[in-house]
């Protein structure tokens, strides 16, 4: 097993991961630096045995757990005992066919059921854009143990080739570009709908906007190049593909959000203030003149004391 993890530093501009608590956070990374953890990003365990490896209640264990559980980070076989993160290989790719070649050693580690041909599958899907020589190694891995689980590599790569002798047919050379082009993309995963594009630095929203801000019923007049400014920054990054009207959709979204921001701090601004309490002024007793010194007793008043004490 490696002793090294990539975690891709945008993990923190994801909103699944965003939304989880900080206990949840913690269980994820756990999961996900754990020294048993295979490179087919699954491991055998047990949720108490991994609640006890970082000191948590089991309850509070499982409640972290379930939160990355239900948003689709994790998967779990209680019966099997098999934990799975079906994003692992995505950001631990293989660096040579070697490595796939290897993954059959961590086949032996997992548990038999469901969630172990998932893995699988998983982990073939993953390769789907990689040269032949990586495609090649991969079979050799899995084929002759868990043929079910593998995808028909034959018709995968006769539908390629017609795809490509349907694109050598045209006679349009820019045609035959542009369709390569979204060919490529769609292999990788990033193909964008028609009249969709990325954010950019320079985008704006258009006149109706201020339309569908008082619509809802939000005061356009308080819109700023800030609110702009920060929409552009947090999506200009993410691999999204809309269309002009869902941008704006969600602008309003972050622009509604940024209006009860200041709500809220003006409410605290407009509470009343606590009245001002004076301490108390303690007086330095240390200052004071110490007492006058007592007069010794006169021999009558000695003779008296002795005689109420009994002493002779």
């Amino acid at each position: 097993m490696s002793k090294y993890r990539k975690i891709d530093v945008r993990i923190w501009n994801d909103a699944k991961f965003r939304d989880l608590s900080h206990n949840a956070k913690l269980v994820f990374f756990f999961l996900l630096t754990h020294p048993n953890m295979t490179a087919l990003g699954a491991m055998r365990s047990t949720l108490s045995g991994l609640a006890e490896e970082l000191d948590f209640e089991l309850e509070v264990f499982r409640e972290a757990f379930r939160e990355a559980f239900a948003k689709g980070m994790v998967k779990h076989d209680s019966k099997a005992c098999l934990i799975a993160l079906p994003n692992f290989i995505k950001y631990n790719q293989p660096e040579s066919p070697n490595v796939v070649k290897a993954w059959v050693n961590s086949l032996d580690l997992l548990p038999e059921c469901d969630l172990k041909n998932d893995v699988i599958s998983l982990s073939a899907n993953a390769l789907k854009g990689y040269s032949k020589a990586f495609r090649e190694a991969l079979p050799e891995a899995f084929l002759k143990t868990y043929p079910k689980s593998m995808p028909n590599q034959e018709q995968e790569q006769e539908q390629e080739q017609e795809q490509e002798q349907e694109l050598l047919k045209k006679n349009n050379a820019q045609e035959v570009f542009e369709e390569s082009t979204q060919l490529e993309k769609l292999k990788q995963g990033q193909f964008a709908k028609p009249d969709t594009f990325k954010m950019t630095f320079d985008w704006k929203p258009t006149a109706n906007f201020e339309t569908r801000c008082k619509v809802a019923g939000k005061d356009y007049s308080k819109f700023t190049d800030d609110i702009l400014l920060s929409f552009i920054n947090y999506n200009e990054s993410r691999e999204q593909y809309k269309t002009q009207k869902e941008w704006e959709g969600l602008l309003l979204n972050a622009f509604m959000r940024e209006l009860a921001k200041l709500a809220d701090k003006q409410q605290f601004i407009n509470q009343p203030k606590q009245p001002e309490i004076t301490p108390p002024v303690y007086k330095n007793w240390s200052d004071e003149p110490l007492p006058p010194p007592r007069k010794p007793m006169t021999p009558e008043q000695l003779a008296g004391l002795r005689a109420i004490r009994g002493e002779k």
